[in-house]
């Protein structure tokens, strides 16, 4: 169960709580650790550090739908965007990567794809609604200078050759 009954948890608890499902995922799908060896950014701290996750399709297995509690929870996911309408993973089939703001609560999701898709459909992804957050803001705070790239993927592959300093 994601969230134990008769919990009410905040946005920022319940979106932790989900990454935390997809670093377990993650830590159990192959596929995933392959896709980040492939691109040069499979490091075992760097995994850890940044918690980076997996979608499969199987958070849902996690919401007691049947219950109050579960609808509110379904309803709070959609909400934040990780569920769709039709309460499908909006990010499945992706390697994830949270992002978190200054107060470090993880406010947002980058997504990878790593699975085949509709021709159509975008290999990166964010939650649907406004962008907040910075990708290893930690790593910025105290550097005199800084690497920017142009996704997260890219940053954490510099990060992976020891370049901290990125983002």
């Amino acid at each position: 169960v994601l969230v134990e009954p008769g919990v009410e948890p905040s946005d920022a608890e319940l979106m932790t709580k989900v990454n935390n499902f997809y670093h377990q995922t993650f830590m159990n799908q192959p596929a995933a650790m392959q896709y980040l060896q492939h691109r040069g950014c499979f490091h075992p701290e760097a995994i850890k550090r940044f918690r980076i996750g997996y979608s499969n399709r199987t958070l849902g297995y996690r919401l007691p739908y049947t219950t109050m509690h579960g609808k509110n929870l379904k309803a709070q996911l959609q909400k934040l965007g990780i569920l769709r309408d039709s309460g499908h993973e909006h990010l499945n089939g992706c390697v994830l990567f949270p992002i978190f703001d200054e107060r470090g609560q993880m406010v947002e999701m980058y997504g990878r794809r790593i699975t085949k898709a509709a021709p159509e459909a975008c290999p990166h992804l964010y939650l649907p609604g406004p962008h907040a957050g910075v990708w290893n803001a930690d790593g910025i705070k105290s550097a005199r200078e800084w690497l920017l790239c142009e996704a997260i993927i890219d940053a954490l592959s510099l990060w992976c050759q020891g370049f901290h300093n990125v983002t």
